[in-house]
């Protein structure tokens, strides 16, 4: 009984394959970060092959809408214009020359290459290779990425001891839905490095602190701070020093580090980290957990009015329950080995109490992504893999230990057991992910996901063309905060908000714009937007809303173009769009919150329709749904050749229904939406194509996929 609890603990302890465990782990990690390389390839390969969808002048598009910000800021490193240029752009007015000049605000000052990210300083120095595309440049180096994070958490694990789980952790992660989905193709974001600088700085706090050679431990602790420096750098939050910190001071205790050794460590750390982000770093976990635990905006805390958190429409900060989080997380048919995962985590961290400790922030990252939203899963998703691999390779060497028939040699044994579980599970990682080849072929693979571009070629040729038709560079587009970076990218003009600014009150007043049902009162909106930096907005509604309004409704135009984008784009956004816009700002309470439901239907005769949801008679304006029941709509509007064709209101039927039959060339949409819908200066101006008393010029029109508007 002693004997089989001592081998069964042995099992999931001791991992000493000596020096040819070592080669095999290395030539494992070596496959498996080729194969993350090789499945982001594969997506490269398939846009290539689809350049009508995926590429714009001979340029890859992206698959993410915060991709241009660093592109941007790319350019304007390769085009030697000031960073602070850049900025002016983004959120105006806060931050344009002419609008703090009239102001008497003080001017920007030009921040240094380190206040921005490595990302766009990297596309740059990359480019060079690529005629100077920056687009290429940056979809490019994503596969290489891929290589670098597998690569690095294997190594984590290597220095661990676990070389093994750590080939599965690092290629189960990079494959996972969460991870694999942010790092694919088109998608240009700090996300691509950041595990990979965030295990790299693991491995070296541990290698620091176990080595028993005071100039290893003082070589290790050096080079982990500079490559904490250059994360920083990379992700712009030094608020990740705090975590690392702890787990130095954690691990220390538990080793025993002398005092001495211990403050030299940490002064090292510090000091290789960058004295300039080390003072920053308390600001940054201020604000982590300001915006992430507390879900707090500062500067409407202490506002009278209350307005929405945009937060709430953010997917990756909602929260799952246990077997949806790991659906996401680790895709479907995977949820299995999140649980498995989990035990054997427990058992390792229960077995393994010392070593577990480097473990303390990976840990604070898989609470954090369970219970306040799966965006921080990207850090936890490897210690998932880790525990499933750890679990299944001890429970194999326990066995092993009992079958071992021909008497092998232990450690050749144990190698051998260990080497077949670990290609097993690769194996099963590969074909259970989405980077599995849809078509068969290994060396022609067509990934089962593949992201598409988040704005079409032809959305993107409308942005371009807004700097190559000859408009002022002094115009300013008000639009959905989606496109703010997109737009800033391809047509060099200014923007009110954008992805980096969306929790400001200015995104109510954006989307309030869309969902008005006054024209005058969006025309107003978009004046009041335009004029008033973020400072006098946060003032203003510190008063009550009687103020507010008033402030917005004696705004006077700006002297310089301004103008009203709206796409079809925004149809699929409007849920958001209306939680925001029609949002009760006095109350604090949500208001309408509509969608454009889509429903099939088909005409039965001249008056009636026969949809999923029943059958229209379009006298009454009733939705039967069977003989007995029907719903009364308010109106039906037909939309043809990009105008309003034909609309019939039931006078005296107040209704919650609106019916709304939108035509295009080669079919029929069918949609069932709220009345107050119908009436809003989005659907008159994009769908109706009906402007009011002058207030809005058309200026392009692009229809079905957008509409310009100039604001007299």
């Amino acid at each position: 009984m002693i004997d089989s609890m001592f081998k069964f603990l042995e099992s999931f302890q001791k991992r000493d394959f000596g020096l040819l465990g070592l080669i095999t782990i290395l030539v494992l990690a070596l496959i498996v970060s080729l194969l993350a390389f090789k499945s982001r390839n594969d997506q490269w390969n398939v846009w290539s092959q689809n350049k009508e969808i995926a590429f714009f002048n001979q340029s890859p598009l992206l698959s993410t809408a915060d991709g241009p910000y660093f592109l941007d800021l790319s350019k304007s490193v390769k085009m030697g214009r000031s960073l602070s240029s850049y900025k002016e752009r983004r959120f105006f007015p806060e931050y344009d020359k002419e609008f703090r000049n009239k102001s008497n605000k003080t001017e920007i000052s030009e921040p240094s290459f380190f206040q921005i990210s490595l990302l766009p300083i990297s596309i740059n120095f990359f480019s060079e290779l690529f005629n100077s595309d920056l687009l290429t440049t940056a979809n490019l180096i994503i596969p290489y990425t891929a290589f670098l994070t597998a690569f690095s958490i294997i190594l984590f694990f290597i220095i661990l001891g676990f070389g093994f789980e750590g080939t599965i952790a690092g290629l189960g992660a990079s494959l996972s839905q969460s991870l694999f989905v942010r790092t694919s193709i088109g998608r240009v974001d700090t996300d691509l490095l950041n595990v990979s600088f965030f295990y790299s700085i693991l491995a070296l706090i541990f290698l620091s602190v176990r080595s028993k050679d005071l100039k290893l431990k003082i070589f290790f602790i050096s080079l982990c701070g500079l490559i904490n420096f250059l994360f920083t750098w990379w992700y712009q939050h030094p608020g990740f020093i705090f975590p690392f910190i702890i787990t130095i001071i954690l691990l220390q205790f538990l080793y025993k580090t002398s005092f001495n050794i211990s403050i030299s460590q940490i002064v090292l750390f510090l000091v290789f980290s960058g004295p300039s982000y080390v003072m920053k770093s308390t600001n940054s976990i201020a604000s982590f957990i300001g915006e992430f635990l507390l879900f707090s905006r500062p500067e409407t805390s202490k506002n009278v009015l209350k307005f929405p958190d945009t937060f709430q429409t953010i997917t990756e900060l909602q929260k799952l329950d246990f077997f949806e989080y790991f659906k996401t997380v680790l895709g479907e048919g995977n949820e299995w080995v999140g649980i498995l995962g989990i035990f054997g985590l427990m058992f390792f961290l229960f077995l393994n109490s010392k070593k577990s400790a480097i473990l303390f922030s990976v840990i604070i990252f898989l609470l954090m992504s369970v219970f306040i939203g799966k965006r921080f899963a990207i850090y936890a998703v490897p210690l998932y893999w880790f525990g499933f691999s750890y679990l299944s390779i001890s429970i194999m060497l326990f066995l092993s230990k009992y079958i071992n028939i021909k008497k092998l040699n232990n450690n050749v044994y144990k190698l051998l057991i260990s080497t077949s579980t670990s290609i097993l599970l690769i194996i099963m990682c590969v074909t259970n992910s989405l980077s599995m080849c849809e078509n068969s072929f290994f060396f022609n693979c067509k990934p089962r996901y593949t992201p598409t571009p988040s704005f079409s070629s032809e959305l993107t040729r409308a942005f371009d063309s807004l700097n190559s038709d000859n408009f002022d560079k002094k115009s300013v587009i008000v639009t959905w905060w989606d496109y703010g970076y997109w737009l800033n990218f391809f047509s060099g003009l200014s923007t009110v908000h954008d992805g980096g600014s969306q929790r400001s009150p200015k995104t109510y007043l954006v989307a309030n714009t869309l969902t008005s049902t006054s024209q005058k009162k969006s025309y107003d909106t978009i004046n009041y937007l335009v004029s008033s930096d973020l400072e006098k907005i946060t003032e203003d509604t510190k008063n009550n809303l009687d103020y507010f309004e008033q402030q917005i409704s004696t705004s006077s135009s700006i002297k310089r173009p301004t103008y009203l984008m709206l796409t079809n784009d925004m149809i699929r956004w409007w849920q958001t769009i209306t939680y925001i816009g029609n949002w009760n700002i006095n109350e604090g309470v949500q208001g309408i919150k509509d969608i454009f439901h889509p429903t099939k239907c088909e005409s039965k005769n001249q008056n009636q329709l026969v949809c999923n949801e029943g059958i229209v008679d379009g006298k009454t304006g009733r939705l039967f749904i069977n003989e007995d029941q029907y719903a009364q709509l308010e109106s039906v509007s037909i939309v043809r050749d990009g105008k309003l064709f034909q609309q019939f209101l039931y006078k005296g039927k107040k209704s919650s229904i609106a019916l709304l039959i939108i035509e295009n060339d080669l079919n029929v949409d069918y949609f069932l939406t709220h009345p107050e819908t119908i009436k809003s200066t989005f659907v008159e101006l994009f769908l109706f194509k009906r402007p009011e008393n002058n207030l809005f010029k058309l200026e392009k029109d692009g229809y079905p996929l957008y509409r310009l508007y100039k604001i007299n």
